[in-house]
């Protein structure tokens, strides 16, 4: 499972409201994202927090680096995690 700048445009436009998401996504939204790449999204930007804040083991950073180079697409995409966290 992969994520995609389409996935994060998509995340970005509901302002990471799950909830929204649900009840507001056009069909198309809904076809191209899926509650397993939104949870993914959401756990990937909390983690890249706790970097950022500097509350993260050299093992830790590590592990979210493998996390996001296995679960993004692009450079491009994974910047744009670091972006939003």
């Amino acid at each position: 499972m992969m994520i995609t700048l389409k996935h994060i445009e998509i995340y970005k436009s509901y302002n990471g409201d799950g909830e929204g998401f649900v009840r507001c996504a056009t069909p198309e939204e809904k076809a191209i994202m899926d509650y397993k790449r939104w949870s993914l999204i959401e756990s990937l930007i909390q983690d890249i927090s706790l970097i950022k804040k500097g509350l993260a083991s050299e093992a830790y950073i590590k592990t979210i680096d493998e996390r996001l180079k296995e679960n993004c697409d692009s450079k491009e995409t994974i910047q744009s995690l670091r972006d939003m966290a």
